[in-house]
């Protein structure tokens, strides 16, 4: 599964010419934790959290987020982004498309993906959403059969 399947694509983001408050303000309207920042071309030049607000002083968003972001294409194996998430102990992560922020993938994200999951014992067929489909797409089993996959994104 590759991350265009999960990802959020109506990302919220910032100016990196924004003030602190307003920054501060669109985090406390969506009750998200960070966001990543762009310039004036829309390329991704950063990423600000909650941690950033906190921890450190300037006027503008630039003079406290983080420059060093890491990213992620459309094409990335979920597997590897839960890993990446994982190991580096980071919450999101932006998805780029060339240099054009596209999507963002969360730690939230990844749990929706687990919990949206469901197989087909007849078949082995997996199916998203977040009931059991009324019977597989594949062999025709009735609802009934379906169970809830726990496995791992990726997985």
């Amino acid at each position: 599964m590759q991350v265009r399947e999960i990802m959020t694509s109506d990302v919220i983001s910032v100016l990196e010419d924004s003030t602190i408050e307003d920054a501060a303000r669109v985090l406390a309207r969506h009750r998200i934790s960070g966001l990543p920042v762009v310039n004036a071309a829309g390329a991704l030049v950063g990423l600000v959290t909650e941690y950033d607000f906190i921890s450190k002083q300037g006027n503008t968003v630039a003079d406290i987020m983080s420059r060093g972001v890491i990213s992620i294409t459309e094409d990335t194996n979920v597997e590897e982004v839960s890993h990446l998430l994982a190991n580096r102990r980071i919450r999101r992560v932006p998805v780029l498309r060339g240099d054009r922020l596209v999507g963002i993938v969360s730690r939230s994200d990844l749990i929706k993906q687990i919990a949206m999951r469901w197989v087909c014992p007849v078949c082995g067929e997996v199916v998203r959403g977040p009931d059991a489909p009324e019977q597989c797409p594949r062999c025709h089993a009735p609802k009934s059969v379906f169970t809830h996959e726990t496995m791992h994104p990726g997985m």
